[in-house]
């Protein structure tokens, strides 16, 4: 029964679905699909021996083998899943946790390493036992498995579980004696019928110590058992079996025919036999939990893909609420600058400034106070308006989550140059040549020294040491020189006005660049890439072809 190739892209198929699904809330759904991948894997007809401790699995499958190959004795002793397939000899490997290996001729081996310990308990570090037999039936392409006992340890139920999942004929071992417990008829229904596990025949132990009229009575009620479940089977393959399995065994390590034809055996054995015929040549076995299997994944991929969908639209709604937001702030802010801006703007406006300023910066200018009035009357009529755009930078910054430019700082112009009309050409004589060094010796030149620049020491020194006739009549008359200084105030305001609209400008520029959001240059946050819902998408879909595609072989 070659299907493995067939199930390549099967396998390939549900472990990347494996790799794509959380299973956190459905870890047995993710147990079972590695079981499926290594049962597809596998071409071997694996038929498994199943049933609570002490039922007399071990000593049937010795039966069916004809030896004493398995470790049997008065206690529940099968503490690891062997199993058992065809060999030239009789040999025994062990596989431990760590990758080792023990490969001895023989079974004495399994007594040290597939039984339970005192505290009836599976070895930990054991993960496979695997025994090979020269037996014919074997050599057909079946595996058998001894499974350990159920209703015991939690760890060896789950053991039990999962290696159900990868056989193909389960014999259930029932006893006579107290046929099928709550326990047992849990087992059938949640281990194997709502697993879609459907091949399975019962087989009764125990039934020769009875008396007659019990055995009677037992077996009325195994057939009502029987007739009850529907299983898998060929057509005219009774799913109900006798066989006392410690005669049984005995009898064939005797050669006693006649014995175990009594002990029900050899038609067990022919009923094996036609069923694994019957079913090694087609795949009715394994496809209905294959399409279970690959049909709950299929429902989780596409849950995954709903939720993969939602994560998107969450996305998008809070990106866009986000957008709204920025957009909203970012019109906010804007205006709230563009009015401090333009609040500037009619402060700066040219004739007005003039009308504010030129006057009484030019007679600033004439005292040499133009230090204390730019301190004074500009700084401080300029810092309101400074305050206001740098709080609508900041909070752009802030918002934005951007880097500050810097506070917006306005540049004062250089102090203004004056420059005085030069007073009237006379004959100079010896006395004016003489008073000039007199005029700059004393402390009006440290006055010259002051704001009003080096363009009015010509017209200054040329006052001094004049009589007040002189001066008067030597003298620029006081309107050209009340007109220097209005003519250099109206200068500086007006570089002032220049420069302060072009850091304005700047600013502008500045604030542009931080809040200006782009909304098609943001990527989604915290969502799936759209390629994990295109390869769930196309998981699903490959999924469906594979089953079909089974379907028909």
């Amino acid at each position: 029964m070659e299907h493995s190739s067939e199930f390549a892209n099967l396998v390939a198929s549900l472990q990347s679905a494996l790799g794509l699904i959380d299973f956190e809330s459905n870890a047995s759904l993710r147990q079972d699909a590695l079981n499926l991948c290594d049962y597809l894997a596998d071409p071997v007809f694996r038929i498994a021996v199943f049933g609570p401790f002490n039922h007399g699995k071990s000593t049937l499958l010795n039966a069916l083998l004809g030896s004493r190959t398995l470790p049997i004795d008065l206690i529940p002793t099968t503490g690891a899943a062997i199993a058992v397939r065809y060999g030239t000899e009789i040999t025994s490997r062990i596989t431990f946790s760590n990758g080792r290996e023990i490969v001895e001729p023989g079974t004495d081996i399994l007594k040290q390493y597939a039984i339970l310990d005192d505290q009836r308990r599976m070895r930990g570090d054991v993960t496979g036992v695997h025994v090979t037999y020269p037996h014919p039936f074997l050599q057909t392409g079946i595996e058998f498995l001894d499974l350990p006992g159920t209703n015991d340890r939690e760890a060896q139920e789950m053991l039990v579980r999962d290696r159900l999942f990868t056989c193909d004929l389960i014999i259930q071992v029932l006893d006579a004696r107290k046929l099928m417990t709550l326990g047992e008829r849990e087992h059938l229904r949640d281990w194997l019928l709502d697993r879609e596990i459907k091949s399975i025949v019962f087989v009764v132990n125990f039934l020769n110590l009875l008396e007659p009229d019990e055995q009677k009575e037992v077996f009325h009620r195994l057939r009502f058992v029987a007739e009850s479940f529907r299983a898998d089977l060929p057509s005219g393959i009774s799913n109900l079996y006798r066989v006392d399995a410690l005669p049984a065994l005995r009898a064939r390590l005797k050669g006693d025919t006649s014995a175990a034809q009594v002990s029900g055996l050899a038609a067990f054995e022919s009923a094996l036999q036609a069923i694994t015929a019957a079913q090694q040549e087609r795949l009715r076995v394994r496809l209905p939990r294959i399409r279970a299997i690959a049909s709950q994944i299929q429902q989780q991929l596409q849950a995954k893909v709903e939720a993969f969908n939602a994560e998107l639209v969450t996305a998008k709604e809070k990106q866009q609420a986000k957008i709204a937001i920025q957009q909203k702030a970012e019109k906010l802010i804007r205006q709230g600058f563009q009015a401090s801006a333009s609040e500037l703007e009619s402060w700066l406006y040219l004739p007005k400034l003039l009308e504010r300023y030129q006057s009484e910066l030019a007679m600033a200018l004439r005292q040499g106070q133009f230090e204390t009035w730019q301190t004074q009357r500009l700084q401080s009529a300029i810092a309101p308006h400074e305050q206001s755009l740098n709080q609508w930078l900041d909070k752009g910054c802030e918002f934005f989550q951007q880097q500050h430019p810097g506070a917006l700082k306005f540049p004062y112009p250089s102090p203004p140059q004056v420059t005085l009309p030069k007073p009237p050409q006379t004959a100079t004589s010896k006395s004016d040549s003489d008073l000039m060094p007199v005029a700059l010796s004393t402390g009006i030149g440290w006055i010259l020294g002051g704001p009003v620049g080096a363009a009015v020491v010509g017209g200054a020194s040329y006052l001094i040491g004049r009589t007040p006739a002189q001066k008067s009549a030597n003298s620029p008359p006081e309107s050209q020189i009340l007109q220097a200084y209005q003519e250099a105030a109206e200068d500086y305001l007006t570089h002032l006005n220049i420069e302060w609209l072009a850091s304005l400008r700047d600013c502008q520029q500045k604030l542009e660049t931080i809040i200006c959001y782009k909304s098609e240059d943001k990527p989604l946050e915290s969502t799936p890439d759209s390629y994990q819902i295109q390869l769930a998408q196309s998981l699903i879909d490959n999924l469906s072809l594979e089953i079909e595609k089974i379907g028909r072989l």
